[in-house]
């Protein structure tokens, strides 16, 4: 029976993982996985959310199953931190195993509609979009969104390929730290992006996985903020790996507004969905952001943790700019400063590319993709003599 399977892609962030792995050198630099490592190269615990995992253990009476959507305390509290005014009963909430899940949920819910709209996409975006919603059945078309070899957006190009969209169409968009990209875009273009989405009837679907790490937790949840206060429907999907270093325990959530009269309708067809597919979410991770964001105290202590892992993302960012001038005197990778969170493209071509990796022991994610998180001081010499010397081999 199993000789019929046919050969699935495979995912480039774990082909990139999978290369180092079997890379036999010692001297080599692994920049593919997106998780944030702090000077030392580790994955750090929250001082925050140990505590708030200790209180768990405290006082947790039991580990009985939860409604499918989850703990209404959990869904209602990161509701209000995230949205803000915007957020209240009339929302669809749902509790999921990471971001994941949420957006999987949200890609069957549009493939099983009569009519399903056409999910519009960002090119470059997530690696993980186009795999769910192409298990889930969903339409979806790419955009031009960023040009990698000049590093800036394409954004009129983005809003000119938007007028081929339909009323009930959705746009799919990141909130802040773009992802493969690190570029975001300006207020100035997210106005006029809405301005046409609102236009054209077009619901936004934002998806939330960076939070805190652009311009800090409050700052970053204004993109989301504006478009539920604004659409009269809108999808939200949040997971809270990076902001809480949490990525094992799996805490996300799946947040759907929409008109009164189809609120109940809504909610029955989001239950039926995730009973179908994940069934109960963990609830060990949204346990302890529901304690850390119900604390004051320790609502805090995690901001403040949060913004220290920003501060040396930007720092890194920063480091690569300042080292580059300094060894080269030139400015080849200086949009790397302007942007934010953890990944960024470089600037080579898939030949420069393969040779970053062949020879230099270099390791990025298919595409030019890299985690600036990943970097230590000593690292940053390599990684800019590496890409210079490509891109000027006379120097």
């Amino acid at each position: 029976m199993f000789e019929q399977v046919e050969d699935y892609p495979i995912d480039p962030i774990m082909i990139g993982a999978d290369l180092f792995a079997q890379d036999p050198r010692r001297d080599k630099l692994n920049l593919t996985v997106g998780i944030y490592q702090d000077a030392h190269g580790r994955t750090p615990v929250m001082e925050a959310v140990k505590r708030a995992e200790q209180r768990l253990v405290d006082t947790q009476a039991s580990k009985s199953y939860l409604a499918l959507t989850g703990d209404a305390a959990y869904c209602d509290t990161l509701g209000q931190a995230v949205l803000s005014e915007a957020f209240n009963a009339g929302w669809v909430a749902a509790q999921t195993s990471g971001g994941a899940v949420a957006l999987r949920v949200m890609a069957d819910l549009l493939a099983q509609m009569p009519k399903p709209p056409t999910v519009w996409l960002q090119q470059p975006t997530y690696g993980n979009y186009v795999p769910i919603l192409t298990a889930a059945g969903a339409r979806h078309q790419a955009l031009p969104y960023y040009d990698r070899l000049r590093a800036e957006l394409t954004f009129d190009q983005m809003l000119d390929g938007l007028k081929a969209a339909r009323p009930g169409d959705v746009f799919l968009l990141q909130g802040v730290c773009h992802n493969p990209t690190g570029a975001d875009m300006s207020e100035d273009q997210i106005t006029a992006l809405l301005d046409l989405l609102e236009a054209r009837g077009i619901v936004p679907w934002i998806d939330l996985a960076y939070l805190g790490f652009a311009r800090g937790f409050e700052a970053d949840c204004a993109t989301a903020r504006r478009i539920a206060a604004r659409f009269p429907e809108c999808i939200v999907c949040i997971t809270l790996s990076k902001s809480f270093g949490i990525y094992r325990d799996r805490a996300g959530a799946l947040y759907v507004k929409t008109r009164a009269q189809d609120h109940a309708r809504l909610t029955r067809a989001v239950t039926a969905i995730v009973r179908s597919g994940a069934s109960h979410a963990p609830d060990h991770g949204p346990s302890v952001v529901r304690t850390i964001l119900q604390d004051p105290d320790l609502k805090a202590l995690w901001l403040r943790e949060l913004d220290q892992m920003r501060q040396r993302v930007l720092r890194m960012r920063q480091q690569i700019v300042a080292t580059e001038r300094d060894l080269f005197g030139t400015d080849r990778l200086a949009y790397l400063a302007g942007q934010s969170g953890m990944f960024s493209l470089l600037p080579l071509n898939t030949a420069q590319e393969n040779a970053l990796t062949r020879d230099h022991g270099i390791h990025v994610v298919q595409g030019g993709r890299i985690n600036v998180a990943r970097l230590g001081d000593a690292d940053v010499d390599w990684l800019v003599k590496a890409v210079c010397r490509l891109l000027s081999p006379s120097i």
